[in-house]
């Protein structure tokens, strides 16, 4: 069986005992924690109008199917909606292999094909967007270079390895593909996930030799990041334990085999 820590199971709980509500600490931050989309987006540093368009224009998509196997062999034309000092592409008109025109939008790079992104780059950095205005050219550029950022940030990254900005560590998902988690964002994650991050961390730290481990000796920053790391998982695990236990205390979960919530 496994446990999923819950967020209303003690409020809808029913206190027959007096007083039961004050026995129960406040291990909830008071500080609310939000999820900084401008800093995954590399655009913290801009001021907030152009922010502000920015995270309404990659929002716009197209509204058919942009994927396609074809190889992009040239950009036809381009329209740039430009506010705020960045300039949007609504509309990209591409040649592939097979001579027809496909179309598509700035917010549509992520539904195209790798090799799509690549296509486009070789045509900026060999110059045969003569056909376009040197404005485009640069907007263009900025555009795949931004998108590309962070493909490296998640794609390029060895697992089990600490991130310094935001600070987190690198680890694999059930997909087996390489993902961060921060250090302020652990109450994303599950039990399982936490757990088995911790024993990655804890083998790392210690210069046990696994095979799912990298082969190489850890820094001392690095294992002074994964220690405050280790104590924060243990004590968010803790806190969920605490919990689970106080449910059960007023009938709302079973202990079933989890001997530590005794």
């Amino acid at each position: 069986m496994t446990y999923t820590t819950s967020t209303t199971k003690t409020k809808a709980a029913k206190y027959d005992l007096p007083g039961i509500k004050d026995m129960v600490s406040n291990i909830w931050s008071p500080v609310k924690v939000s999820y900084d989309k401008y800093a995954l987006w590399g655009i913290l540093h801009w001021r907030q109008e152009r922010k502000t368009f920015y995270a309404y224009a990659r929002g716009l998509q197209s509204r058919h199917d942009v994927y396609s196997t074809k190889r992009i062999l040239v950009v036809t034309h381009v329209s740039v909606m430009r506010k705020h000092g960045y300039g949007y592409f609504e509309e990209i008109e591409v040649r592939r292999a097979n001579n027809d025109l496909y179309r598509f939008k700035e917010g549509d790079f992520p539904r195209l094909r790798i090799n799509d992104i690549e296509d486009m780059l070789h045509l900026v950095v060999q110059n045969w967007l003569t056909n376009l205005s040197g404005d485009d050219v640069a907007d263009f550029a900025i555009a795949l270079r931004m998108f590309t950022r962070s493909l490296v940030i998640q794609k390029k990254r060895h697992t089990y390895t600490p991130y310094k900005d935001p600070q987190g560590f690198i680890y694999v998902n059930d997909n087996k593909k390489n993902r961060l988690m921060r250090s302020n964002e652990l109450y994303k994650f599950n039990d399982g996930t936490l757990t088995r991050l911790l024993s990655s961390l804890e083998d790392n730290t210690k210069n046990i030799d696994m095979e799912y481990l990298p082969k190489r000796r850890w820094s001392t920053l690095e294992k002074k990041i994964a220690h405050f790391m280790i104590k924060d998982i243990n004590k968010l695990l803790k806190e969920r334990r605490m919990m689970r236990s106080l449910e059960k205390f007023v009938g709302g979960r079973l202990y079933g085999t989890d001997l530590r919530l005794l």
